[in-house]
């Protein structure tokens, strides 16, 4: 099973959800999920941060690998400095909004490269852009992989 859009689904049915409940559970209308699970679209961070606490396992439906702790979301905990803690949560809060922003514009940029990939006929221009629209889809799904790992640290 290859992308995003199939292992979600998987991961839907494994849980026992219809479309509609997991659209729910990531705050999204039923056709969203559709539309994630059929590739028509990428879904967001937040969506796919919310998934984890119903139990989704966020790391097989972004890499394909199984998580060996399938299940809801645990935080990481260690002893710290207070002062450490307070900083440590702004700067993975800044890190989150970053990471959110750059998903955002790697997104609109996929959907510009198609538009205009279908609207030249260079085939060396076509390969060009895909291997660019391939690059920042890999870079949005590390983006959300590193918001998924740093939301343990807070």
């Amino acid at each position: 099973m290859t992308g995003i859009g199939p292992r979600l689904r998987q991961e839907r049915h494994r849980l026992k959800l219809s479309q509609s409940a997991m659209g729910t559970l990531g705050g999204v209308e039923t056709n969203a999920q559709g539309n994630y699970e059929s590739g028509a679209r990428y879904p967001k961070a937040d969506y796919l941060l919310r998934l984890i606490d119903a139990g989704v396992d966020i790391t097989y439906v972004m890499t394909g690998t199984r998580s060996p702790d399938v299940g809801p979301f645990t935080s990481v905990t260690s002893p710290s400095s207070p002062v450490v803690d307070e900083h440590l949560g702004k700067v993975t809060h800044q890190l989150h909004r970053n990471l959110h922003g750059l998903i955002d514009a790697l997104y609109q940029m996929a959907l510009l490269i198609e538009s205009r990939a279908n609207d030249t006929a260079d085939e060396a221009v076509k390969m060009e852009l895909d291997t660019i629209r391939t690059e920042a889809q890999t870079l949005a799904e590390a983006s959300v992989r590193l918001i998924f790992v740093t939301s343990k640290l807070s």
